[in-house]
């Protein structure tokens, strides 16, 4: 008999990451004297204070009568990257505002732009604002512009540490343990045959090993535990899946001697408290079940508190053929209510 179940495979995985870090700055170009400044023609510009941003020289390119022809009714605000790199991607607004910090006029743009040899080296905007709009309420002839420069920096690609995670502790590990006896601090005699196995690890699985190692009335260190009323080979199973949450299998038994060792593992894992184990036998039982054993499962179902098979034993009585061939050649006198 054996567990089935699919055996996960742990793939080792690895990563990397690409980083995209962030350096905004702002640079505020005051024209005091703004009516004088209107007398620069056309296409020309006053230029602001270089400012450096994310390591990078930038300058303020202000057309009062705007840069082109098609921009002669509103003036003209660019962002110039005066450092010379291949590409900058960075993220641009302009804001105008009169001497008391009033708004004025606002542009700004979700887009990221690149600045590079191959593209202008500039930003902005021809036609920012007419100057009908803004000119009749500045004040005391002071004009203010705020560029706001948010640059963008690409870090090279690099694997994140560690890069191979170890796989998970496999249940064999405890299994080979168990088989070496490394570390082996309590001895069991089953008929004769003598068990080790390690008290933690019995106590970790179960609740009545932890009580008889850990508890009040642990037994004495050193001592051999006799256990009389299991054979040999149950006990044997019963620490094999202690060790490895699997039961082994008995290729070389016939079925009906496997189904007899199903039911003694499942009355040791009752008495152990070992749920999982006790569903395990059950299920195996649940698909022995044929004429000649069916009366004798539900008596050890019921003894044994197992609804599940319980279950299954009268679902298959049910019918009245089997029921009649059952009764007729056995004395049925179990009670077949749940």
């Amino acid at each position: 008999m054996s567990l089935s179940a699919n055996d996960s495979v742990d793939t080792p995985e690895t990563a990397s990451t690409l980083r995209v870090d962030e350096v905004t700055g702002s640079h505020i170009f005051k024209i005091m004297r703004y009516s004088v400044q209107m007398g620069i023609k056309k296409g020309k510009f006053l230029e602001s204070a270089t400012f450096n941003v994310g390591g990078y020289e930038w300058s303020i390119h202000y057309y009062p009568n705007g840069q082109k022809s098609a921009d002669e009714d509103c003036t003209s605000i660019f962002v110039v990257l005066k450092s010379k790199d291949e590409h900058v991607k960075a993220q641009i607004s302009f804001i105008m505002l009169d001497q008391n910090r009033n708004p004025l006029s606002e542009r700004q743009t979700t887009e990221v732009y690149t600045f590079s040899v191959d593209t202008s080296d500039n930003f902005g905007y021809g036609d920012f604002v007419k100057r009908s709009i803004f000119e009749s309420v500045l004040k005391d002839d002071c004009l203010i512009i705020r560029c706001t420069v948010s640059v963008f920096k690409d870090f090279p690609v690099e694997p994140d540490f560690p890069l191979l995670v170890p796989p998970p502790l496999a249940i064999e590990q405890l299994s080979n343990l168990l088989e070496a006896g490394y570390g082996a601090d309590v001895t069991f005699q089953v008929k004769g045959e003598l068990f080790i196995a390690h008290k933690c690890i019995l106590a970790m699985r179960s609740q009545v090993f932890q009580a008889q190692f850990f508890g009040e009335l642990k037994e004495k260190s050193g001592d051999v535990i006799k256990i009389e009323d299991m054979e040999a080979p149950v006990f044997k199973s019963l620490l094999h899946f202690i060790y490895s949450d699997t039961i082994p299998e008995f290729q070389e038994i016939n079925e009906s001697e496997k189904n007899r060792l199903a039911q003694h593992l499942l009355a040791a894992a009752e008495r152990y408290n070992l749920d999982r184990l006790k569903a395990i036998c059950e299920n195996i039982l649940y698909g022995s079940i044929d004429k000649s054993n069916v009366v004798a499962l539900f008596s050890f179902a019921d003894m044994h508190n197992c609804v599940h098979l319980k279950r299954a034993c009268l679902k298959y009585l049910a019918s009245p053929e089997i029921l009649g061939e059952v009764v007729a050649t056995k004395k049925l006198k179990v009670s077949l209510e749940l």
